[in-house]
């Protein structure tokens, strides 16, 4: 791996700040050279957690652009898909190149909710507007973040235990791994 990409997906630093006994939060940088777009930063070997009934996100169409452009969400959340714009638009959502589903919304303030329950990457497209792409990340976990533009990110609510954490930039299909002990106290680390 060159050292750009190393500098693009590694996190150069979190530190971990105790919180209420037995959770923590953990709150770090992750390295992205000038484009965080992508990059989705979970622990991974925390005991499961459902997202709850009423777990929500969305994901809207707005000037021809899908917003967030990353959303990611824990397995069991509702997506609720939004036509913004005044016109024609659909949501072509792929996992491993297969379709998952494939609606239109043509009308402004039409909306489609769809609940994720598998794990995994999913590409989302607008046939209609082939310039625009989201894409979901539906996690096994409640214990992630996608970075803020500078890289800064914040997970909270982190049970004692001894984790990986991981940083998955989907733009560029890599994958930064980092053992990581959370208990109480304040904890550094880099790649």
């Amino acid at each position: 791996m060159n050292a750009n990409i190393k500098t693009a997906l590694a996190l150069t630093l979190f530190t971990l700040v105790a919180g209420v006994a037995p959770a923590a939060t953990i709150q770090g940088t992750a390295a992205c050279d000038d484009d965080c777009d992508g990059v989705v930063v979970f622990l991974e070997g925390v005991p499961a957690a459902a997202a709850g009934d009423d777990a929500t996100a969305e994901l809207d169409q707005v000037d021809r652009t899908f917003v967030p452009k990353v959303l990611a969400i824990a397995a069991g959340t509702t997506v609720r898909i939004k036509n913004s714009d005044p016109f024609l638009h659909n949501v072509h959502i792929f996992r491993d190149k297969k379709t998952v589903f494939n609606f239109a919304l043509p009308f402004k303030g039409q909306t489609l909710d769809q609940t994720f329950t598998e794990p995994g990457v999913y590409q989302v497209r607008c046939d209609a507007h082939p310039e625009m792409s989201a894409t979901i990340v539906v996690l096994d976990t409640p214990y992630f973040a996608v970075p803020e533009a500078d890289g800064s990110f914040t997970i909270d609510a982190v049970p004692a235990g001894s984790y990986t954490l991981v940083t998955l930039d989907v733009e560029r299909g890599k994958r930064v791994e980092k053992p990581l002990t959370v208990e109480d106290g304040a904890v550094a680390a880099s790649f």
